[in-house]
């Protein structure tokens, strides 16, 4: 009966530790609140547009109920899931809130470490077809291997003498905007529009620019709050050995994101060629960009969002949304051969 006992006392203390232990784990109110202070400073201060879709005090008041339910205390996960939504009216699909390493063990494929397989070339009749995965890198150094790539998929494209030729973007995530307009000027050989572009100014990104090394001086002497305009420039494409003479496809999917969405819009919005497959999912063509990142003080959660706003060349008028000239469901294995074959050329 006596090692009963302790074997209930030692379980009862156990047990009050492990419910000590789990509480201390628990976020007080008082830290998410400041958390989630942070969060707004950071919005209205940092971010390129952050009243697009929601006027400041409406998103103020957002903001003050959001905080009013932060009213016991949560899990750093339950609070990350609460904090996110504050990000909702932003309307821009890159910002986050995500706990930081916490992807560290998933299996992801690292596209920026296989920068020559991103981009593969198969021949169907007389029809080209480029797969373009991935505009992923791992800095500046990939871009010449990116280059290196495509000009010698061109010159294969040019020996097998196709009429046409389908680029698969469809699952494109996106990357460096740069390989796009590497491709770009394989295909069209005429001065088109560019994205016109918002920059605003902080000092917190100031101090971000300086951590990297970067200098701006026109960045540096704006007022912190102002906006940097950079109006749609004229982009004369360089010249190339092997330019694609022939008709284009560009084929685009509900997982198109990002720098892929910027290029399939280039794409269109300069009449270059027709877009066919399927509207992008999350991505939209005048977007937020040139990510910002910083750790909130309590919980060390990592907030990320866009410092410049991208504008699609047909300007805001024109609706922000990706949609194909010819719609069509993109095969679901994938198979190059039948996405081919539906495309109406």
């Amino acid at each position: 009966m006596l090692c009963v006992q302790r074997y209930l006392f030692i379980y009862f203390v156990l047990g009050i530790r492990t419910f000590s232990i789990a509480q201390d784990n628990l976020l007080s109110t008082t830290a998410m609140r400041e958390d989630l202070q942070f969060i707004r400073e950071q919005l209205f201060k940092v971010h390129a547009n952050p009243f697009s879709q929601l006027p400041k005090d409406k998103y103020k008041a957002y903001f003050d109920s959001l905080e009013m339910g932060l009213n016991h205390p949560l899990s750093i996960t339950n609070f990350q899931q609460k904090a996110s939504v504050a990000l909702l009216p932003l309307g821009d699909e890159h910002a986050a809130i995500s706990i930081r390493h916490a992807n560290a063990q998933k299996k992801a494929p690292a596209w920026a470490d296989s920068v020559a397989t991103n981009l593969s070339y198969q021949r169907l009749g007389n029809t080209g077809y480029i797969f373009a995965r991935s505009f992923a890198t791992r800095g500046n150094q990939d871009l010449l291997i990116y280059e290196r790539c495509i000009d010698s998929i061109f010159a294969v494209i040019r020996r097998d003498k196709v009429t046409r030729l389908a680029i698969d973007v469809s699952t494109n995530d996106g990357g460096a905007s740069a390989v796009g307009t590497m491709i770009i000027k394989h295909i069209f050989q005429k001065p088109y529009k560019n994205y016109s572009m918002n920059w605003k100014r902080s000092e917190a990104y100031l101090d971000k620019l300086r951590s990297w090394g970067f200098s701006d001086e026109n960045y540096k002497k704006a007022l912190p709050g102002e906006i940097l305009h950079f109006p749609s420039g004229t982009v004369t494409p360089g010249k190339v050995s092997h330019p694609f003479q022939g008709k284009v496809i560009v084929v685009i999917g509900p997982e198109t994101f990002s720098s892929a969405i910027m290029f399939a819009t280039l794409v269109q919005d300069n009449n270059m060629a027709l877009l066919a497959g399927e509207s992008p999912v999350n991505g939209h063509p005048t977007h937020f960009g040139e990510m910002y990142s910083t750790l909130l003080p309590n919980t060390q959660l990592e907030l990320r969002f866009g410092v410049k706003e991208w504008i699609r060349p047909a300007g805001r008028d024109k609706v922000n949304k990706l949609v194909p000239d010819i719609p069509c469901k993109l095969p679901v294995d994938r198979d190059p051969i039948m996405l081919v074959k539906q495309l109406r050329w």
